[in-house]
């Protein structure tokens, strides 16, 4: 059959030709080996993948000859198939080609390589080889503790048209230091996956080159919440109180953890003068954003907060109750005797009459502070 065979991969139907191919697998003579090495010329990626497989099933010499030729080819699947069955053959001559090909530029090819060495009991003998090696396995982190060598091929998949191997490479880049990372992640910054962005701007993170910030500050305007939670988190360490407005404009961010990220952000600044933009966060939706927003207003210790923290005292989660009443003993500890107290009882007396008995056993506790300073006040101010 192999004189059909041969007929076929003259078709210009290329179903046609890959049928060959599967008949010419099977059929060990000579005139066979020769027709699947003539297929790896043939401009269909799906043939010569399959001659690939079946030259890779074929003990003869010239079949691993054509399989190192192989490797050499445009396609990376070509590559990969040739890769795995040059790795499968157990020869341990074809060890130097499959060094060779950790430094391809396909992700796919360098792990088939580095399993291949695996299996053949290579071992690295330069710490270059080892980085390279351990990043084709996927041990990222290992291959950049061995002096960066692995940066290199990182800085490449940055630039792979998946966005699962872009994520990965910003990901291992984190534990570098190498300068030559800087522009290549300030790029996948921009990159059009959320989650590229995301990993790029925390390996960004690691460096103290204040020249990455206007970038980092353009992200706190991403659409995705997760590149704009990214970008604050990593411009709080650099604890600039330049930054100060674009993180005050964060406190009205749609997503709750942003907003968690510019209070804290806020409390660090120290600044009394920010209690004004917190106040309205100890009525929001999430109670570790009301939690949050009162240990700041605490931290910040404006006087114009008791009003606030005193409602807040009353607040249905018991958390957000104790850290009010907290905040208000660290702005002043004879708080429940300013004058601002006196004009919170109104509203403390009408939350005796929520249905939620949490609530009005709060605002009648808040009220007996409130009433017992008031007293001793008066008495102290009688004596």
């Amino acid at each position: 059959m192999v004189w059909l065979n041969s007929l076929r991969l003259r078709s210009a139907n290329p179903a046609a030709r890959r049928r060959a191919v599967e008949g010419l697998a099977t059929d060990g003579n000579g005139q066979a080996l020769r027709l699947l090495i003539q297929s790896l010329d043939d401009p269909d990626t799906q043939v010569r993948c399959m001659a690939v497989q079946a030259l890779g099933e074929n003990p003869d010499e010239g079949a691993l000859q054509a399989l190192v030729s192989a490797l050499g080819d445009v396609n990376h699947d070509v590559r990969r198939a040739a890769t795995t069955a040059l790795g499968q053959r157990g020869d341990p001559r074809i060890i130097g080609c499959l060094i060779q090909l950790l430094k391809d530029r396909d992700p796919g090819v360098r792990a088939c390589a580095a399993t291949g060495l695996k299996s053949l009991g290579w071992r690295p003998l330069t710490s270059e080889d080892r980085a390279i090696y351990e990043v084709a396995l996927g041990n990222t982190r290992i291959g950049l503790l061995t002096n960066g060598a692995a940066v290199g091929t990182l800085l490449q998949d940055l630039r792979h048209d998946t966005g699962y191997m872009r994520r990965a490479a910003a990901e291992a880049l984190t534990g570098s230091h190498d300068p030559r990372r800087i522009e290549p992640l300030l790029a996948a910054v921009r990159d059009t996956d959320p989650t590229v962005r995301v990993s790029a701007i925390y390996a960004l993170g690691q460096e103290s080159d204040p020249t990455i910030c206007p970038t980092l500050l353009n992200s706190l305007l991403d659409q995705d919440h997760g590149v704009r939670l990214a970008a604050a988190e990593v411009l709080q360490k650099f604890n600039d109180p330049a930054h100060a407005p674009w993180f005050l404009a964060l406190l009205a961010d749609p997503h709750f953890e942003v907003r968690l990220a510019a209070i804290d952000y806020v409390r660090r600044l120290g600044d009394p003068q920010v209690a004004d933009a917190l106040l309205p966060l100890l009525a929001d939706t999430d109670s570790d954003v009301r939690l949050a927003t009162a240990h700041a207003l605490g931290a910040v210790a404006n006087p114009s907060a008791v009003g606030s923290l005193i409602l807040a005292a009353t607040d249905e989660e018991r958390t957000v109750r104790e850290a009010a009443l907290a905040a208000l003993d660290r702005i002043d500890s004879n708080w429940m005797c300013l004058e601002t107290a006196q004009r919170a009882t109104w509203q403390l007396e009408r939350m005796l009459n929520d249905q939620r008995p949490w609530v009005s056993s709060a605002a009648a506790q808040v009220l007996a502070k409130i009433r017992v300073g008031h007293s001793a006040q008066a008495a102290t101010a009688d004596h």
